[in-house]
């Protein structure tokens, strides 16, 4: 065989070799190598196992450590791993409580709270309010026809044990953090992206991380509708979260570290387009949902939430 023939098969064999069966150690180094974060929620949730407890009382989940994560090849991880830390991160911040409160955190009861991992530096915990919380679905009444976008039938016409109908608001909240790690790893990963589709990034990328970030206005607009209605129609209960500075810093955090993930995108995303990377293929740079609530979020209707739970900027 030539020399170039020689060549040829080794780069075929790299491929194949690359592109093979992947194992867990493996996605736990790429998470530790570029997304310290996703790392972190997916690793603490394999060190506490499926089960926790404290004081009498038990969190458990039927979830697998990388449940989710398909190992196949390299596409199929990144197909999969947005999903994989989405939902860990619901099954880790459900453990928050009880890792608080074994480390001597008074807390009044931890199965009466949530915990949010938030980023490295920051996890907490809010205790749910004193005032019942509603359900989302009573947002139903409220929320018009024209903005009713992709995510509203499943987290606000949902069942009565989805935690948007159960925890209210602080399920609202719940599902918007999952969402922005959710999103936060598919950026991350973006040198793993170049590595499995070359010139299609730029198309490859954005679509997979669209599809999850633009549930940031989805749940922005439905936290501000929800407490909203809670002023209008719960007073007591609004004045409780207000006045929680957990749940308000729990809100800032997750809304500041979201808009700014989306911001850092859609420069990445202007760049891609400059150089035409695209292999002759582009996407959108957001999908409908962004049109149909990109202004509702900001909108005048919003002011006193905007005031009392995120500092007067949102």
């Amino acid at each position: 065989m030539n020399r170039f023939g020689l060549s040829v098969a080794l780069v075929i064999v790299a491929r194949s070799v690359y592109f093979a069966q992947l194992t867990n150690d493996w996605v736990m180094t790429q998470l530790a190598t570029y997304s310290k974060s996703s790392y972190e929620i997916v690793n603490g949730y394999r060190i506490n196992g499926n089960s926790i407890s404290y004081g009498g009382s038990s969190q458990s989940s039927s979830m697998l450590h990388l449940k989710y994560c398909e190992l196949k090849d390299l596409p199929s991880f990144l197909n999969s791993i947005s999903t994989t830390v989405h939902e860990t991160a619901h099954a880790f911040d459900s453990q928050i409580p009880f890792m608080q409160a074994q480390k001597g955190v008074p807390l009044k009861q931890v199965t009466e709270a949530e915990g949010f991992y938030l980023n490295e530096a920051t996890s907490l915990v809010i205790e749910f309010p004193k005032q019942a919380l509603f359900p989302s679905n009573l947002l139903v009444s409220q929320i018009p026809a024209s903005l009713r976008t992709f995510r509203f039938d499943e987290y606000i016409i949902a069942p009565p044990t989805q935690s948007t109908q159960c925890n209210g608001v602080i399920g609202l909240m719940d599902e918007f953090n999952a969402y922005y790690h959710g999103s936060k790893v598919l950026s991350d990963l973006y040198p793993l992206f170049v590595q499995a589709y070359g010139s299609e990034v730029s198309w490859q990328w954005p679509s997979q991380f669209v599809s999850n970030a633009d549930a940031f206005y989805e749940f922005d607009f439905f936290i501000k509708e929800y407490l909203l209605m809670a002023k209008t129609y719960r007073p007591a209960l609004y004045e409780e979260l207000k006045n929680n500075p957990n749940f308000t810093q729990v809100y800032q955090t997750i809304r500041r570290q979201f808009a700014q993930l989306i911001a850092d995108y859609e420069r990445k995303y202007d760049q891609l387009m400059r150089e035409k990377k695209s292999g002759g293929w582009t996407t959108q740079k957001h999908q409908p949902i962004y049109e149909t609530l990109k202004d509702q979020i900001h909108s005048s209707r919003y002011q006193t939430v905007v005031d009392d739970f995120l500092g007067g900027g949102g």
